[in-house]
């Protein structure tokens, strides 16, 4: 079953990878592509997405990843560095798990393991 998935402020080519990289191992259904963060809330509440990517912006922390899944405790959330070299993923459990160095195989554990 494809997982319903909210993409924001992230480039359609970072995008794009992270589908390609999940081929063969689940699929993304992008339901929503926001350019911006503006007015997030209702909507995200509304599609009640499985999985939230969103990039930070430089020197921004990922406090932001900690806002969205106390918004959607059901959704998991990973915010990625700027560089595309780090991830965070979020979870309400609470945790968070830095994903350090991230490789093609740790983003595809990130996505579809629980």
């Amino acid at each position: 079953m494809p997982i319903r998935t909210v993409v924001i402020t992230m480039p359609p080519i970072f995008r794009d990878l992270i589908t390609e990289l999940l081929a063969g191992h689940g699929s993304l259904d992008i339901v929503w592509q926001p350019d911006t963060r503006e007015g997030l809330e209702e909507p995200l509440r509304a599609l009640a997405p499985d999985l939230i990517l969103i990039g930070l912006r430089r020197e921004e922390g990922n406090e932001i990843g900690l806002s969205l899944v106390s918004l959607l405790p059901n959704a998991k959330v990973i915010a990625f560095s700027s560089d595309g070299r780090h991830a965070y993923l979020h979870r309400m459990q609470p945790q968070r798990t830095a994903l350090l160095d991230v490789s093609p195989q740790i983003l595809i554990d990130a996505i579809l393991g629980s």
